[in-house]
């Protein structure tokens, strides 16, 4: 063996290579264990890496000797569970040890490998005074039953960085005193943690306290927040993210008593659940606080008046800020039966008088965002048609060459009939080489039959691999002619989707067209699709091989 692999940090880098979380499922870890089995110099290392990153429990029950571990199905769906037949004993503790003190991020439950709760009442309780995940960095909490809370003790220490609390997979129980206790006594366990996560919607009242007890926080992920709490995040020197849901109390506190100049003074990412849009515009200028990443997610609205005051504000006062990430989404209302939703409407184009036909949100009102060069996200996605021709794609996709995200009402769809063509998608891959996630509606009307050129010259975009097309209307002789166009320019593609939301499926179209109906459709491009990329893969090969 070359002297080089004798190097630590060296073995370090390329396990840490090896290891790829979106590798295909398993491939990466097998790599590793083989490689750990390769020699003892690589044995170590190797099996840090692949034990640094651990999705549930079940692995360390499943390297238990046959007679300690079992293995059976949960119905009606058939799920295997991992349990235990006894408790584990000394020689079977050393080899829980052993792995879980190679663990830097933790998620508790998989899903996928769900494990019964003796499981976890056995792991909370180690036959020892000394921590069995010793170098743990990073938490996700998702075990909702109160009867569990006493693992998450074992779990922190104080090499804890990084605390999420997730209990959206796993119920909302009401955690009790005891849960309480344990949550309280958190900053003391883990007096490091910077990152937190807590759950929007908490089990337990004192979840949002324990925030006051940590003083030099960098993330916050939260819900609701009283004016207490608020006031002490705002004085945190390094906190660079914040997300939160605004109350009325919070609004009035910031008009009865103004913040500070130095109020969030480093915060650079800022995602707030908000009634409306005017409320989040007027918390952030009563703040004065100029991040590079805006999330806003509202309940009510907005309309086309909150959205053009919503981008004016951003002209007005984030020119010199150079904004990355503008994000900006209405939460789903009751849902409203299929009778009672509008009809697609007539393509933009058409209008009466020089006017549109159609109130909603226009090319004209984006093009304030194009003086932000910098803009590598945009994600809009509220309850407002959207109008766009391909002018106005090719306008803005000029005015952003860093464009990574380019996501418009993925959920909602754009109602109207698209302006949008082949030709105004291909000028916005040439003005964005680095665009990684795509939703539009397009009319596929424009695809008539498969040219016998390459469309746009050979115009290719190598990173999408899954494409959405909102409420795209497609009739039965454009399927081929449409993944003809898309297999050739987006040569990576694995998905095409559209009509997947509940809010687009019940509405239906001028011709009381079923949307499920244009949802299958669309599903036999993106199979067409595969076949297409296949077949050109194959060819290649050929030509090689000649």
């Amino acid at each position: 063996m070359h002297r080089l692999f004798l190097v630590h940090e060296l073995l370090i880098i390329i396990c840490e290579h090896l290891y790829d979380e979106d590798d295909i499922p398993n491939t990466s870890k097998e790599a590793l264990a083989r490689l750990a089995r390769t020699c003892k110099a690589f044995h170590t290392v190797a099996l840090n890496a692949l034990w640094s990153n651990l999705d549930g429990v079940a692995p360390l029950i499943q390297c238990l000797p046959a007679e300690v571990t079992r293995l059976y199905w949960r119905l009606p769906l058939g799920t295997a569970v991992v349990g235990i037949e006894r408790a584990p004993r000394k020689a079977e503790w050393d080899i829980i040890r052993g792995y879980a003190s190679r663990v830097q991020r933790l998620r508790v439950l998989n899903p996928l490998r769900p494990v019964e709760p003796f499981i976890i009442f056995t792991l909370s309780r180690p036959p020892t005074t000394s921590a069995l995940f010793p170098n743990l960095r990073s938490l996700v909490w998702n075990d909702s039953r109160p009867q569990t809370m006493g693992f998450l003790q074992t779990l922190c220490g104080p090499l804890l960085t990084s605390l999420t609390f997730d209990c959206s997979t796993t119920g909302t129980a009401r955690w009790g005193a005891a849960a309480s206790a344990i949550l309280i006594a958190l900053p003391v366990i883990c007096p490091a943690v910077n990152v937190i996560t807590l759950p929007s919607s908490s089990p337990c009242p004192p979840i949002p306290n324990i925030l006051l007890a940590w003083s030099h926080l960098e993330e916050v992920t939260c819900g609701d927040i009283d004016t207490v709490i608020f006031r002490h995040l705002a004085k945190q020197t390094y906190l660079r993210k914040l997300a939160f849901i605004l109350s009325q109390s919070i609004s009035q506190s910031l008009t009865d008593r103004p913040a500070s100049p130095q109020t969030f003074s480093r915060l650079r990412e800022l995602e707030v659940h908000a009634p409306e849009l005017p409320s989040l515009i007027e918390l952030m200028q009563k703040l004065e606080i100029h991040p590079t990443s805006i999330r806003g997610q509202v309940d009510a609205g907005p309309t086309p008046c909150d959205m053009r005051a919503f981008f004016a504000f951003l002209t007005e006062h984030y020119v010199a800020v150079k904004p990355q990430n503008v994000s900006l989404q209405s939460l789903p209302s009751i849902r409203v039966t299929s009778m009672a939703q509008p009809p697609l409407l007539p393509p933009t184009g058409n209008q009466f008088n020089g006017r549109s036909t159609h109130t909603g949100i226009h090319g004209s009102d984006f093009w304030p965002l194009a003086q932000f060069g910098s803009i590598e996200t945009l994600i809009i996605d509220v309850n407002c048609s959207i109008h766009l021709a391909d002018d106005d794609l090719a306008s803005l996709a000029s005015a952003w060459p860093h464009l990574r995200t380019f996501n418009v009402n993925k959920k909602y769809g754009w109602v109207v009939k698209s302006d949008i063509t082949q030709i105004g998608l291909l000028e916005m891959l040439q003005c964005c080489p680095k665009l990684q996630t795509l939703c539009i509606a397009v009319d596929t009307n424009t695809f008539t039959e498969v040219p016998l050129d390459r469309p746009g010259g050979g115009v290719q975009n190598m990173n999408i691999r899954t494409l959405a097309f909102a409420d795209s209307v497609i009739q039965p002789r454009a399927i081929i002619v449409v993944a003809a166009f898309l297999s050739d320019v987006f040569p990576r593609l694995n998905e095409v989707t559209a009509w997947k939301s509940d809010q687009m499926r019940a509405r239906r179209d001028a011709n009381s067209t079923d949307p499920t109906v244009y949802a299958i459709r669309w599903e036999g491009v993106s199979q067409q699709i595969k076949g297409m990329i296949r077949i050109r893969q194959q060819e290649k090969r050929w030509r090689r091989s000649e």
